[in-house]
């Protein structure tokens, strides 16, 4: 008697940790697809492997609010109707072939057959629904199929002869969160009847921004390189950032993201720092949120030897209250401001600089309202871009001011395509064959060099890392590096090659060569 009820608790508790775990990945499910709604499996598994370190309050409270309290509310209503211990019972009575029948409706009782049909039915919506918003059977497949084309078409930097001029030309990269040329009006190369980022419009027509048509339309954003740590590996090392494992404990024995247990980012990897700092050039990466998020401290340490200036170093200054943080870190206006204190001491030395920086009000959901942000539109979002749109031009306006300018490019980039899901709601992002109507922003400033052919490209976000260097004059041998190809040169890019969907299917697949090479030499 004693071993049937045990066995009868066991099943119990069985059947309510099935329920509940199914709730929780329903409403996760449902809350990842309406905040990531154009990213892959792999990047969700990047982000499951992080620690919640350097990520906005307002976005974990987001996901408690939306996904875990729901799920916790909908298991005990669930507990409350099946499992509710009670000495009453209550039943639907009903007639059947002249025989009164009766089925308990509380605490309601489900057959275990019934059980099994519905978890089978739930899980299988569960794993549809994975598949449709992330990719998840495609991710799954490519775990097992692989693909020699990165090691056929990657590029060592090591490899070709990279020449710089004799006086080398301070470069600025300012990496614009989430910027899409798609913001513009249709008029422009956007996807909207108003243009919410007019200014940056400007600095596209009056230097050159590379473009899919005759309009400004930027880059598109190829597989695992669709969030701010992938977009950055992508843009300063034409490479993607596929999966890989993470330490649990840093330096100081506490868990942290900055992938200790092979000891550096991506090893095998030769990025657009590592070739600066030979030149001589000073790199120095600034931002207004925790920068050790997603492993940025360490790729950009161990790849070029940045110093790295970000909300932390803003409190160690005393330019922030130790207790200030809104949003990620602080706001755009104050990062611009600290800028430009930063450049003026760099521009004193008599070495080269690299200074690059990472804006943060335009992260999704729907941004950061600042001081400075109209109230001109009825979404969010696009005050906040018209606000970051003005920003970011009247910080070029004032590098254009500085005795250095003559002798300094701007690079302006978004990182990766909004996760604005609400926001782009109806328009078309295909994160899987590049058959999409939203592109990534660029604006290369004041270039040593003229493109060949400015419009009417193919080409993503890691041809902006051979890009770059060419705009500060740098010459590249057969003008390709990694999987990118500098868009200032001739030489067609791997999407005009091969085209988007063929390109991005075999970047999907399992690599040996970058896992072994690459990743974890």
């Amino acid at each position: 008697m004693i071993l049937k009820r045990t066995k009868v608790i066991g099943k119990n508790i069985l059947l309510q940790a099935v329920i509940f775990l199914c709730l929780i990945l329903s409403l996760s499910l449902l809350w990842g697809k309406n905040n990531f709604g154009n990213i892959g499996f792999g990047e969700i598994i990047f982000h499951l492997n992080m620690p919640l370190k350097g990520t906005s309050s307002e976005f974990i409270g987001d996901y408690i609010k939306k996904a875990l309290c729901p799920a916790v509310l909908l298991f005990f209503a669930e507990m409350a109707v099946v499992n509710f211990p009670s000495k009453y019972k209550y039943y639907f009575v009903f007639k059947m072939k002249e025989k009164k029948q009766k089925v308990q409706i509380y605490p309601l009782h489900i057959p275990v057959d019934l059980w099994a049909l519905f978890f089978a039915a739930w899980i299988g919506g569960i794993v549809y629904s994975a598949d449709n918003a992330f990719g998840f059977i495609g991710f799954v497949k490519n775990q097992i199929a692989q693909s020699n084309y990165i090691k056929e078409e990657y590029v060592s930097p090591e490899d070709v002869e990279i020449t710089f001029p004799e006086k080398k030309r301070n470069l600025i990269c300012i990496y614009v969160e989430s910027a899409e040329s798609s913001a513009q009006d249709k008029q422009n190369g956007g996807v909207f009847d108003t243009n919410y980022i007019p200014e940056m419009t400007a600095l596209a027509k009056e230097n050159v921004s590379f473009s899919h048509s005759d309009k400004i339309e930027g880059a598109v954003v190829a597989p695992a390189c669709g969030w701010t740590i992938a977009a950055l590996v992508a843009e300063t090392s034409g490479l993607p950032l596929k999966l890989f494992a993470y330490s649990d404990k840093g330096d100081n024995g506490k868990k942290d993201n900055s992938m200790k247990q092979f000891d550096s980012f991506m090893p095998g990897a030769v990025s657009m720092g590592e070739i600066l700092e030979k030149e001589g050039y000073k790199n120095y990466f600034m931002a207004g949120s925790d920068f050790s998020f997603g492993g940025r401290t360490s790729y950009f340490t161990q790849h070029g030897d940045y110093e790295i200036w970000d909300y932390y170093s803003a409190i160690e200054e005393g330019k922030i209250p130790s207790d200030y943080k809104v949003w990620w870190g602080f706001e755009d206006i104050k990062l611009y401001e600290y800028a430009k204190e930063k450049i003026l001491l760099l521009a004193e030395k008599e070495e080269p600089f690299n200074f690059s920086m990472l804006t943060v009000d335009t992260h999704h959901q729907d941004g950061y309202i600042c001081e400075k942000c109209p109230d001109t539109y009825d979404e969010q979002y696009s005050n906040v871009w018209a606000c970051a749109s003005a920003q970011v031009n009247d910080f070029v306006k004032w590098i254009q001011q500085q005795d250095f300018y003559e002798n300094t490019s701007i690079v302006i980039v978004g990182d990766h395509c909004s996760m604005d899901t609400d926001y782009y709601a109806d328009l078309k992002y295909d994160k899987h064959h590049g058959e999409t109507t939203r592109k990534v922003y660029n604006a290369f400033i004041n270039s040593s060099v003229k493109p060949v052919r400015e419009k009417n490209r193919k080409f993503t976000t890691m041809d902006i890392f051979p890009t770059t260097l060419a705009c500060i004059g740098a010459r590249i041998e057969g003008n390709r590096l990694g999987l990118g190809t500098n868009l200032f040169s001739e030489e067609q890019t791997l999407a005009e090659k091969y085209g988007y969907k063929n390109m991005f299917e075999e970047m999907d697949k399992k690599s040996v060569f970058y896992d072994k090479e690459l990743l974890y030499p």
